[in-house]
């Protein structure tokens, strides 16, 4: 998957922002290649033999990180965070809360019993309402394998995103920040291959990027104080997996676009439910979020939804399964049915509405159409079934080669 870029986004999963003019080569590519002398060549030579005696096969820590006190690993944190730094991103309340400084206290060690803490519930509206006063439905649900799984996930997302909001600031690496927030989930859910791990690579994307970018090996760019950034984390339990993000800003320039993308967010949440109609969320979704506008430097900009990324159904090993969620008017009359899983997903921009593919590709993943891959060549072979053991059908990225070990992969042309 491209970046998707428009005049400039900002997402709660999903905002938009303005771009400026010096914001407009938002997605380059950075990298620096040594020269090749004989001293590099057996240095190079040291590194394949270290490799080769290295991780075992799924699993893998990138290097590429802060440096912590010891003492972060063993002190425990307070759940109480304040997050004034950020603009429209509530304080992290005080609570019962057994994760260090550090994450290095897996889900399951917190919580042997699997009774997760509740985040924010949203009750169902309607004729469908009884579903949350009915204790034999709640059982019902309860019983059902997928419940926990996507309730640890959910923990392992809410502990990996606390801690994010702990180190994203300005003049840090975007890769350093996304590696640490990367290697977090993996302790958090004790990553296990295709059981337990990331569901997709953790996005950051920046300004007038809208989504589905992460920075590549070698990438240099540093977080700014006047950027929009969309932090996207995805972690995943045996197949069930977590899908959300929220927006990084530090100018109150921004106010009302995050804004506008939270409330729109939160609209499609209290309209989803069993029956309902995905054109009629899509439309409340639009409504919400194109009722702001923006001043930035003296200029005012309506607030539009941005019309071709929507929401999707979640369905297992895959992140975007059949079902769409609109964000503006006009989408196909189909209804949530019982058994779906959705990610309501609201892309607010000063810009057109609406997105092309552009910039470097840093995500990448197999088809789901595809039962068989007729590969040839024994490296190519290697890596695809290296790729299967550790990502199934869900999305990975370069780094995550890298970190693996495989060296001198070919990829496609730009």
């Amino acid at each position: 998957m491209e970046g998707k870029i428009e005049e400039q986004k900002d997402e709660a999963k999903g905002k938009e922002v303005p771009a400026t003019e010096e914001q407009k080569d938002i997605i380059d590519e950075n990298g620096t290649k040594a020269e090749e002398g004989e001293e590099i060549k057996e240095d190079k030579k040291k590194k394949k033999k270290k490799k080769k005696k290295g991780k075992k096969d799924g699993e893998h820590e990138s290097k590429v990180s802060f440096s912590f006190p010891e003492e972060f690993k063993t002190t425990l944190a307070s759940r109480a965070q304040n997050n004034s730094a950020f603009r429209v991103l509530n304080n992290w309340q005080e609570g019962p809360y057994k994760q260090t400084v550090y994450p290095t206290v897996p889900i399951d060690d917190q919580y042997p019993d699997h009774k997760y803490p509740l985040g924010l519930v949203v009750p169902y509206t309607g004729e469908h309402s009884h579903r949350m006063m009915a204790p034999e439905e709640k059982k019902k649900e309860e019983k059902e394998e997928s419940y926990e799984c996507f309730r640890k996930a959910a923990e392992c997302h809410r502990q990996a995103r606390h801690f994010a909001q702990r180190i994203i600031k300005p003049g840090e690496s975007y890769l350093k920040i996304v590696t640490e927030i990367e290697n977090a989930v993996r302790r958090l859910i004790k990553e296990n291959k295709t059981e337990a791990n990331l569901a997709f690579p953790c996005g950051c994307s920046m300004n007038n990027c809208a989504a589905h970018f992460t920075p590549n090996p070698g990438d240099t760019k540093i977080l700014q104080k006047g950027d929009v950034v969309k932090i996207d984390i995805g972690t995943h339990y045996k197949g069930y997996l977590i899908d959300s993000a929220f927006t990084v800003a530090f100018d109150s320039a921004f106010d009302n676009l995050l804004m506008a993308s939270k409330e729109a967010t939160m609209t499609g949440v209290k309209e989803a439910g069993i029956d309902a109609r995905l054109d009629e969320i899509g439309e409340k979704i639009q409504e919400t979020l194109e009722s702001y506008e923006v001043t930035i430097k003296g200029k005012t900009h309506p607030v539009k939804s941005v019309r071709n990324l929507q929401g999707h159904e979640v369905g297992r090993y895959k992140v975007h399964a059949a079902k769409a969620v609109p964000t503006v008017k006009g989408g196909k009359a189909e209804k949530m049915e019982e058994g779906e899983v959705y990610a309501i997903e609201t892309f607010a921009s000063t810009g057109k509405g609406h997105v092309a593919e552009d910039g470097e590709c840093s995500h990448y993943m197999k088809s789901t159409e595809l039962k068989h891959l007729p590969v040839k060549n024994t490296r190519s072979k290697f890596l695809l079934k290296l790729l299967d053991e550790n990502y199934s059908t869900l999305a990975f990225c370069r780094r995550w080669i890298d970190d693996m070990g495989f060296e001198k992969y070919s990829r496609p042309n730009q």
